[in-house]
């Protein structure tokens, strides 16, 4: 019966072997072979590639008397990638040619290697892959190659990349610059990455910052005013937390009453400062409806500010505090009709 016609061959995707030795591959026969393995192992002793082409001589013996085996060695190149694996192309078919078989059994030092398997597949079937490593190193080589799939994802993918490289990153900046202190700062950042991934605000977020972008690019205008509101937004959020601080050791709602007394004014005027250069940039023409959103924003700050105002201080006359309640009805009712105008 004849016998089957098959290819031990061991491919070295990185070229270490013609860098080292300025061989150009393919290499065939075991006698060249050995010399090749005998004098990469004599330069660097401690080269992989060394093991395998060892490693495919004895599987080639082990196979001859069986199979009408052959054994050949393809190289691709030092950069890897497109250009190694059309060189590897480019050799396995001279292999084929000089010596056409019925598949091929491959040989490899390690998981970069076996990357060119749905090369070889498109020319010639794999009867088996056969790795060769250093047993003290095969578990620290598999470990390399998942971090560095993992880095190579996580760099395509932007979400990935913001999460894993850039909240580290802040974290970093913010110590550094603010030492001790910038731990509250981080976990603040933190914390506000988790509310927003927990209640899904992140289109919410993107929308802000694509607004801030085009705004910067096509509307200049816009810009200055959000630069403005969100300065603005800063000094509430600053006299809010000095307030805070007063009454702390007081009370939850005593602490939330402080913060909106010290800010809730600087909200809404920073909240209408954005809100009307927005409609100023895009050439709103109703005036009735730019100025409604403003006003109902008024009347839920007269509320907000005469509700905490109270609870801080609850020996204030009630017949006040019904006042601004009415007031702020009023105000909000003055919105609701100019909005009914458009």
């Amino acid at each position: 019966m004849e016998k089957e016609r098959l290819i031990v061959l061991c491919v070295d995707r990185d070229n270490d072997i013609g860098e080292k030795l300025q061989i150009q591959g393919p290499v065939m026969g075991k006698e060249k072979i050995l010399k090749v393995a005998t004098n990469l192992s004599v330069k660097d002793p401690e080269e992989s590639d060394a093991n395998a082409l060892f490693g495919s001589v004895k599987l080639f013996d082990e196979l001859k008397e069986k199979y009408d085996a052959e054994l050949a060695v393809i190289t691709g190149h030092r950069s890897r990638g497109v250009e190694s694996d059309r060189e590897i192309v480019r050799q396995l078919g001279k292999v084929l040619a000089k010596r056409p078989s019925d598949f091929v059994i491959l040989v490899s030092d390690g998981k970069d290697d076996e990357y060119v398997i749905p090369i070889i597949q498109s020319k010639i079937p794999i009867l088996s892959v056969k790795r060769i490593i250093v047993k003290q190193s095969e578990q620290l080589e598999s470990g390399y190659y998942k971090i560095k799939d993992f880095l190579h994802e996580t760099m395509e993918n932007p979400k990935f990349a913001r999460m894993v490289f850039g909240l580290p990153a802040i974290a970093l900046l913010l110590y550094a610059l603010f030492g001790y202190e910038g731990w509250r700062l981080i976990l603040g950042i933190v914390g506000a990455y988790l509310f927003i991934k927990g209640f899904k605000l992140e289109d919410y977020v993107m929308s802000v910052f694509e607004e801030l972008k085009n705004s910067f690019t096509k509307r200049r205008f816009a810009f200055f005013v959000y630069v403005v509101s969100f300065t603005i937004l800063g000094l509430a959020l600053y006299r809010g937390y000095m307030s805070i601080t007063e009454f702390a050791s007081v009370g939850l709602f005593e602490g939330i009453s402080a913060f909106m007394i010290a800010s809730i004014y600087f909200f809404w005027i920073a909240g209408t400062i954005a809100w009307l250069g927005n409609n100023i940039s895009l050439g709103t023409k109703s005036s009735s409806r730019m100025a409604s959103v403003p006003i109902f924003g008024l009347a839920v700050a007269i509320v907000v500010y005469n509700v905490s105002d109270m609870i801080l201080n609850p020996e204030i006359s009630s017949f006040n505090f019904i006042i601004s309640i009415a007031l702020g009805f009023v105000i909000a009712f003055i919105a609701l009709s100019l909005e009914a105008v458009d």
